[in-house]
């Protein structure tokens, strides 16, 4: 056997094996890292009476409205910063809030002068009047302190979400969350929340009116913010400090709007069909490259509108269910 094929096969045993110890070492140690950074404030009857004579005062987010009444408009909302090129993956969550929601109005929240490619066409054709442009600015800090460098833009976005539904209310997706059936049935509830592994608060699916109760205290509690933890404040404090005490704020699904970890199921197994009972999924696309080449040593590129056709894992039924125009025609 020549060296060349040798040190080929050492490689290629080599590599998989180099990935998974190096994920493992990172797994375990930003477990230890999380769980130094986790500590969480006594009960601080300050922060409750910020909702003392709320409209919402009393209200139950077990039943919803007695009647069943609509509270939360339909109205979506995505948030775009910094970058005007829609990715296929984006195309398809947009699309999917289009058809499978039926909003009055879809709200691009941007601070881009203009977006570009073949996928914002599409969605701008198809969404027609159905699609607003809203230009707001980017924030540097909260409660003047001035946001992390590293998670700039996390951080950011999450402060953002909440104003934008203090402000409008509604339904806010990330723009990774594909909604599979309407979400009508949490509209009759002050605000509804999907729960993440942690147990924590899910920032990825979040429907609520705009005088909710919870959104006021989650943006009070950013006066304690930590700049060196991605996810402190946006799903884990809020959980800790304010709905551990006061769960009647919420009405939290636990595993129906998708938050929690699906990766293995949407990237890995060959089929889920499950997918079809939830109400939406958080697709964690971002993590897809690794989990790919991590379990089964199977790669795929950046997922877009041609080799989508051919992507033989669950997300490929469910993006091609939405949006297919590149593939050939059966």
């Amino acid at each position: 056997m020549s060296t060349l094929i040798i040190r080929r096969r050492l490689i290629s045993w080599a590599c998989p094996s180099i990935i998974i110890i190096i994920l493992l070492v990172f797994l375990l140690t930003r477990k230890h890292i999380s769980q130094q950074e986790v500590h969480f404030r006594p009960y601080d009857p300050q922060l409750f009476d910020k909702i003392k004579g709320s409209i919402f005062e009393g209200f139950d987010n077990e039943t919803g409205t007695k009647d069943g009444t609509l509270i939360v408009p339909n109205h979506v909302h995505f948030l775009f910063f910094n970058s005007g090129r829609i990715s296929y993956v984006h195309a398809v969550c947009v699309l999917a809030a289009f058809k499978n929601q039926r909003p009055e109005k879809i709200f691009f929240h941007t601070n881009v002068k203009e977006f570009t490619g073949v996928h914002w066409l599409k969605i701008k054709n198809t969404l027609g009047s159905v699609l607003e442009i809203r230009n707001i600015t980017l924030p540097n800090e909260i409660f003047g302190q001035k946001f992390s460098k590293n998670y700039h833009l996390w951080h950011a976005g999450d402060v953002t979400r909440i104003r934008i539904l203090m402000k409008h209310g509604g339904i806010f997706l990330d723009n990774d969350s594909y909604i599979v059936r309407g979400l009508d049935v949490f509209r009759k509830y002050e605000m509804t929340v999907g729960i993440t592994d942690g147990p924590y608060l899910g920032t990825q699916v979040l429907i609520a009116n705009k005088d909710a109760r919870f959104l006021k205290l989650w943006l009070e509690s950013y006066r304690d913010y930590n700049p060196d933890s991605w996810y402190y404040n946006a799903g884990q404090k809020p959980m800790g400090e304010i709905l551990i005490y006061k769960p009647e704020l919420v009405h939290a699904e636990e595993t129906l709007l998708g938050v929690h970890t699906l990766s293995e199921r949407l990237y890995i197994w060959d089929r889920w069909e499950n997918w079809r009972t939830y109400y939406s999924v958080h697709l964690i696309v971002r993590h897809r490259n690794y989990m790919d080449t991590m379990w089964n040593n199977f790669w795929w590129p950046e997922l877009d509108e041609t080799n989508i056709c051919d992507y033989p894992k669950p997300f490929g039924v469910m993006a091609r269910e939405i949006y297919s125009d590149f593939c050939p025609k059966k």
